[in-house]
């Protein structure tokens, strides 16, 4: 044992750290027999505990990812030799070197941890931090959870906030990893703005945090809620770009006299989270035990839906479009419609979004299409008057690679001619302006006409619509419903139509329900009109019966 004057030991301790940049070094100090406090460590080390370094904390609290009883062993009996400890999780193990150092009156313990190699290859120390973050992450939280939470009784409640960023997958899509990775750390550091005694917080997974709150109040919570949101109300600034993210939370607790399970919990704060998102995002519940049936039911619907084309559970109906000029109707938009033994008539904005989320958008999109084009062909064959009918187009059938070929396939397989063929798209497919530039000029070479769906709701500028060979503007119906009610929709409607043809696009407005509104729509020049004025969505059989037979 190397033994100091009091006055050098903290220079020497010091100078041990600044010596062995590249392994962790932590100063253990002997309180009692197999008590030890942690005076010094550095930055290699701070990594090994899930909790934050402050000198004199207690050894055992720091190292409680490890084995503490075999830890002691080595310490106690330190012999200048490598010892390990095997980390259960990974199958690895660490290595220890140990040099004890004495004062007059202290003895202190230096720990050198090295990498230790498996098969040649290095392996990562064991980390309780997230590598981009510096956060604790989700090892950290099941360990802090064990500790500190699970067993601790006090008169306090805790709260688990689950924090989901946005529609985060198309920051990753535009920026690319390593900038979305930057955001993700430039958000990190404004939420770690609110950790506190009271107050834990975890990078739990790419885009999600978790913040552990011990409470008196639910406004207490409330308040902790609404500071997340406040922490992102201002941009984001990278490679010079500007950027807004918004957050979805949600929040499930226990009270203090409850038993405290943390599968429970995070179950609980993904049920709250998924109804956030169902219903609208950017915002934040608190788990209701209604919400683990919806949850639950969406899990079963989901299933089912995998199974409606099979099952011939999906239908098609089509709803007229007029043209103001000639009275007449000669085309028609395509609508799904889901009649499940289980379920009944499930509306479509009840499980599109399903199908959207699960990623079943695709099948069932290329299904309406092919079925559209035999009922073409069907028809043609038939000796029906010839009309087209508008197929609406999903962001993620739209950005398939191979989309366009695809389209070219059904219509020769079907012999439909593309004029027939109407592809509704919506303003989201088309915030990559040269992906959708080729796209649309690919598209349009084949002869479909294209059309772009709910006008005016999303992100695109006006100014876009000249770059795009686009033959059909359609207003979104929000617009339509308050014509003659409102004069600043009254203007976008006008500015929308004179646009377009000037453009030299058609204009279809939706939602026409009132004759004031077609009085409005033919007085401006509108093309056509579509709404429940004019019918509902019918089943195929009756859209022959009444508008397709000569």
């Amino acid at each position: 044992m190397i033994n100091f004057p009091i006055m050098e030991i903290e220079d020497y301790l010091r100078d041990i750290l600044k010596l062995n940049p590249f392994e962790a070094v932590i100063i253990l100090k002997q309180q009692e027999r197999q008590a030890y406090s942690v005076e010094m460590i550095n930055s290699k080390a701070s990594i090994l505990s899930p909790v934050t370094f402050s000198r004199g904390m207690d050894a055992k609290q720091f190292f409680q990812g490890l084995h503490w009883d075999q830890l002691v062993n080595i310490i106690q009996n330190s012999n200048g030799e490598l010892n390990y400890i095997s980390v259960d999780e990974d199958k690895k193990r660490l290595s220890f070197y140990v040099q004890p150092v004495s004062s007059k009156e202290d003895v202190y313990f230096i720990l050198i941890i090295k990498q230790v190699l498996q098969d040649n290859t290095p392996f990562s120390l064991l980390t309780f931090q997230d590598e981009n973050t510096g956060l604790l992450n989700r090892r950290a939280l099941n360990v802090r959870w064990s500790e500190h939470y699970r067993d601790y009784k006090d008169d306090k409640n805790i709260a688990l906030l689950l924090i989901d960023l946005d529609r985060f997958k198309k920051y990753n899509e535009s920026l690319g990893k390593h900038n979305a990775d930057i955001m993700i750390k430039k958000i990190s550091e404004r939420f770690n703005d609110l950790r506190n005694e009271q107050c834990e917080l975890f990078h739990y997974n790419g885009d999600e945090f978790i913040l552990l709150v011990r409470y008196y109040l639910r406004e207490e919570v409330d308040l902790i809620a609404n500071q997340i949101f406040e922490k992102l109300k201002d941009s984001f600034f990278i490679d010079g770009q500007e950027y807004f993210v918004t957050c979805s939370i949600g929040i499930s607790t226990i009270l203090n006299d409850q038993s405290r399970d943390l599968e429970t919990m995070l179950l609980q704060a993904e049920q709250a989270l998924f109804y956030v998102k169902k219903h609208g995002r950017a915002h934040y519940r608190f788990y209701r035990e209604e919400m683990s049936h919806t949850f639950q039911n969406e899990v079963l619907m989901e299933s089912h839906l995998r199974r409606a084309i099979e099952f011939n559970e999906l239908i098609i109906h089509l709803q007229p479009q007029i043209d103001f000029e000639t009275n007449e109707i000669d085309s028609f938009e395509a609508l799904i419609r889901w009649n499940n033994p289980k379920f009944g008539f499930v509306p479509p904005s009840q499980f599109i979004p399903l199908a959207e989320s699960s990623g079943l958008i695709i099948q069932i999109g290329d299904w309406v299409l092919e079925e559209v084009c035999k009922y073409q062909k069907q028809w043609r064959e038939k000796g029906y008057r010839p009309v087209r009918v508008a197929v609406n187009i999903s962001p993620k059938q739209f950005k398939q690679e191979q989309f366009t070929e695809k389209i070219k396939m059904i219509l020769e397989k079907y012999e439909v001619e593309p004029k027939y063929i109407e592809l509704e798209i919506t303003e989201s497919s088309m915030e990559n302006v040269d992906e959708t530039q080729k796209i649309l000029t690919n598209l349009k070479a084949l002869g479909v006409y294209v059309s772009v769906d709910d006008f005016g709701t999303g992100y695109s500028s006006l100014s876009y619509l000249k770059k795009y060979p686009i033959d059909i503007i359609k207003i979104d119906q929000s617009f339509i419903a308050d014509l003659n009610k409102d004069e600043k929709n009254e203007a976008i409607v006008k500015a929308i139509i004179a646009l377009s043809q000037n453009l030299g696009m058609d204009v279809i407005a939706e939602g026409v329900e009132e004759l004031s509104q077609e009085v409005f729509l033919k007085q401006h020049r509108c093309k056509k009109g579509q709404g429940y004025l004019y019918n509902k969505p019918l089943p195929v059989e009756e859209i022959i019966e009444q508008y397709l037979i000569r």
